[in-house]
């Protein structure tokens, strides 16, 4: 049976993704998930999603896909265990470590590794399987017959986005640093979580600095233009009964950065398209393309003015980086 995930940038989103058709959600904690604060809940609202969830016989998925420090790592163990007695059905993880420290400690809970793992080949899905993973998230590029491939080569759950880069790109999710050189700030909350901003890798967030061509010359003006580095992926649609037949369990649906109401919209369709499929086993889905193609609109105006801010607050900090220098 193939799961639904959808993310879950704010309570309202989770709530509303599970209530279109998603069997799952996918909440971030803050300061343990590779997005900004706004797109992560705490942890009184990631309680109160796990309780509407379990009401509503669904699960919660809870994102901790960060690279915690030592001193981290007790503080790791423990939220993990508690969201675990609130009822969350597992979480996402990047960092090898803390896979196998959740996996020894928590066996039943299941483990969705994290894009920024970086898999390009079975051998890497076989590793992780090894020190816990129960699903294996692919990167956007990845073909059916690769899939194929890989779980030809072992039992670990497959999920794939529901979005994919057409021109390749040339970074890989979860192993870029550029935002940590433009802009490294750290402060410590009340329980002693070291929080960042400028490393997705550390709890912070993206600032998008591959999107631009920058020019930096101490005392003199920051320039920058435009550049594709990263192709931006695209959801996609009519490809779904093959990536099902090559045996995905797991569709994960993008946006914690999103609207409510695109990843709403976004979400009926994809409910739609899977229940199409698992009703006629094969199903065209080409009738779907001009709903796509609005929420692709819509996706590509939200992710521009969400760009375009991020990159704008590195513009700002380079500024007065080199500003300093310049004194």
């Amino acid at each position: 049976m193939v799961m639904m995930m959808a993310p879950g940038g704010t309570k309202e989103m989770a709530m509303t993704v599970l209530d279109e058709g998603a069997e799952a959600t996918y909440v971030g904690v803050r300061g343990w998930s590779r997005r900004g604060a706004e797109n992560e809940l705490s942890d009184d609202d990631i309680r109160e999603v796990i309780d509407y969830a379990a009401r509503k016989g669904k699960e919660v998925r809870v994102v901790v896909n960060t690279q915690p420090s030592s001193t981290e790592i007790p503080m790791f163990l423990e939220r993990v265990r508690k969201y675990t007695e609130w009822g969350a059905r597992g979480f996402m993880i990047s960092d090898l470590g803390c896979m196998r420290l959740v996996h020894r400690n928590l066996p039943g809970a299941d483990i969705h590794t994290s894009v920024g793992c970086g898999i390009t080949n079975y051998e890497d899905v076989r590793f992780l399987r090894s020190v816990g993973a129960t699903y294996v998230v692919l990167p956007y590029r990845l073909s059916v017959a690769e899939i194929e491939q890989i779980r030809s080569q072992t039992d670990v759950g497959i999920e794939v986005f529901l979005f994919k880069t057409p021109s390749g790109g040339k970074i890989c999710p979860g192993k870029c640093m550029m935002s940590s050189f433009f802009s490294f700030r750290r402060w410590l909350d009340e329980a002693g979580k070291d929080h960042f901003f400028g490393s997705a890798s550390r709890g912070g967030d993206c600032l998008r600095v591959c999107q631009s061509n920058w020019n930096f010359n101490a005392g003199e003006t920051v320039s920058r233009t435009r550049l594709t580095t990263k192709t931006n992926p695209a959801l996609w649609i009519t490809e779904l009964p093959d990536y099902l037949r090559a045996g995905v369990g797991c569709l994960k649906v993008p946006g914690r950065d999103r609207s409510t109401a695109l990843v709403r919209d976004i979400v009926r369709m994809y409910r739609r398209a899977v229940d199409r499929i698992l009703e006629t086993d094969r199903a065209d889905l080409h009738d779907f393309v001009p709903e796509l193609e609005q929420l692709r609109q819509r996706w590509g105006a939200e992710r521009g003015a969400r760009d375009d801010r991020l990159i704008s607050e590195a513009e700002a900090e380079s500024r007065r980086v080199l500003s300093l220098i310049a004194d």
